[in-house]
């Protein structure tokens, strides 16, 4: 059985549980690299020692605590020996702190500032009693004044004069009353944080101190080099991005990673990579269930429903695309919270070397910069927002993909907000909104008619949209205007759209979204009108 082993120190007394290791060799294996995926971190180690012949026993200190010990790996890379086992072993650390005289120190300190609280309370409270006296001498006084006003007695200079005094001693209360307010405000915050520094002295320090251990296996005396590869968890990273628009030509983008570790280990000067492979998706195949068929008597009427669909348009194609639209294929990747990869496993490598402290603070991490021409232009979506935005498209020159994230956005004149992109493929264009102009305003107004034809007997639905541009500034801008119109998916809904009474020059795609390209002239304004009809053939309901 292990006894504990305790070390004596000027400060107090410490021991571990179970005790260090005695008789073995240390190994200086800091971390080299980090691979770093969503939710963990696999962390390779490198040192070498000196061994004799025969079997020997090294130790790693300061190694995570919270490592995953089913991950340990250990093998010797250079030299005639092996590693014939390899294990973690954890301590507890227990420190007893024996402070007496900066625990009587801290308990007068603390009785002083309560005193010193106590008197300040006092104070406050007498001069409270002093201000309401004055308030109620104030409140009298002018009561008695068109009375004796009205018998001829006294003298408004008098009057000045008494309420002049009156006046100048309640602010003086009042001030003093604040004063005192504040101070006792202090003081308590300095008793509280004595208090916590006094309490903190009676409390038993526990630390987990954690070590590696190999047994090595070596043919003759001499050095060998020893690698060591173990799974952390409490570290994980996201893709960050910036953004940078020049001119409205050129745009810049810097991808780079945003990391977080609390492993109880600092990763200093290390190689880091970034993976996008999820080792806890697992691979248990599902669990089947008989699917149990029923007959169902088919339903006479038809209802139709009208529903949203989101169309993707992170990527806008590898070539450009007629009314600035396209229609990208469907994701193939998994949705599932964490880094989007576009369903492919992606490993990135950070340039040169880094250090990540064990505070759990972010630290980001520049990964590549692409700079390439931008088609930038003003657009606004009425429906959705009454505002018109500035937009860049630009292409993914970079041989690495943008992957899902935030993206920070600036301009000439400084930082403009943020946004957000979903995946974006190598060679691949995307666009990026980088804020409203506040020089155009948008107003956007919708009304409907219904009514049933006396010929088809066909159920009308005619929606007539109005949006109304203005320009506020000297120049004219040149805006894209977006509108949509539904889309019918089955012979007994019809949409039709009235060319004639609707503004020419539109396009319309197979998404239903019509769009004009148009010219707001300086301190102008411009009408455009959108028309449209939706029959329901007879019989059909609308859910």
């Amino acid at each position: 059985m292990s006894t504990a082993i305790q070390i004596s120190s000027p400060t107090g007394v410490e021991h571990f549980d179970p005790p260090l290791p005695t008789g073995t060799t240390a190994l200086e294996a800091p971390v080299r690299s980090v691979t770093l995926l969503e939710d963990r971190a696999q962390v390779t180690r490198r040192g070498t020692v000196r061994v004799k012949a025969g079997q020997n026993r090294i130790v790693v200190h300061g190694v995570a605590p919270v490592i995953q010990d089913v991950s340990l790996r250990a093998e010797v890379v250079t030299g005639k020996a092996r590693v014939a086992d390899a294990r973690m072993r954890r301590s507890l650390r227990i420190r007893t702190a024996d402070k007496p005289e900066a625990a009587r120190a801290l308990e007068e300190k603390i009785e002083s500032l309560q005193h010193e609280r106590q008197q300040v309370l006092e104070d406050q409270a007498n001069a409270r009693s002093r201000f309401e006296r004055i308030q109620q001498m104030l409140h009298l006084g002018a009561e008695e004044i068109p009375e004796d006003a009205g018998w001829g007695m006294g003298m408004a200079a008098q009057w000045q004069d008494s309420f002049d005094a009156l006046f100048r001693k309640s602010r003086q209360l009042r001030e003093s009353m604040l004063q005192a307010s504040f101070t006792a405000e202090r003081l308590a915050e300095e008793i509280s944080v004595a208090t916590v520094q006094r309490q903190a002295m009676d409390r038993v320090d526990h630390q987990v101190v954690s070590w590696l251990e190999a047994d090595v296996l070596a043919d003759a005396d001499g050095e060998v080099e020893v690698r060591i590869d173990y799974v952390v968890p409490n570290a994980l990273w996201r893709p960050l991005h910036t953004a940078r628009l020049l001119g409205r030509s050129q745009l810049q983008l810097t991808s780079s990673a945003a990391v977080w570790q609390a492993t109880g280990e600092d990763w200093k000067d290390v190689e880091l990579k970034f993976s996008t492979a999820r080792s806890s998706l697992g691979t248990e195949p599902p669990v089947l269930h008989a699917d149990l068929l029923t007959a169902k008597k088919k339903n006479e009427s038809v209802v139709v429903q009208a529903r949203q669909v989101q169309v993707q348009k992170a990527g806008l194609g590898s070539t450009p695309s007629s009314g600035g639209s396209s229609s990208p294929a469907a994701p193939t990747s998994v949705d599932l919270p964490g880094v989007d990869d576009g369903g492919e496993t992606r490993n990135l490598k950070a340039p040169g070397k880094s250090t990540i402290p064990s505070d759990g603070r972010p630290n980001v991490i520049p990964l590549f910069t692409f700079e390439g021409g931008a088609e930038s232009a003003l657009v606004t979506f009425p429906e959705l927002e009454n505002k018109v935005f500035l937009r860049a498209v630009a292409r993914n020159t970079s041989p690495s993909p943008v992957l899902a994230g935030p993206v920070e956005l600036l301009q000439d004149n400084g930082f403009v907000g943020w946004t957000q992109t979903l995946f974006v493929a190598p060679q691949e264009k995307f666009e990026l909104s980088f804020g409203p102009d506040d020089a155009l305003r948008v107003r956007r107004e919708e009304k409907k008619s219904s009514k049933q034809n006396t010929v088809s007997k066909w159920n009308e639905s005619t929606t007539n949209v109005s949006i109304y541009l203005s320009n506020l500034s000297g120049e004219a801008r040149h805006v894209v205007v977006t509108e949509r119109i539904p889309v019918s998916e089955i012979e007994h809904v019809k949409v039709e759209l009235d060319e004639e009474k609707s503004s020419s020059g539109f396009k319309l795609d197979d998404h239903g979204f019509c769009t004009w390209k148009v010219d707001v002239p300086a301190n102008g304004h411009l009408v455009l009108q959108l028309r449209f009809k939706v029959s329901l053939a007879p019989g059909v309901q609308s859910a």
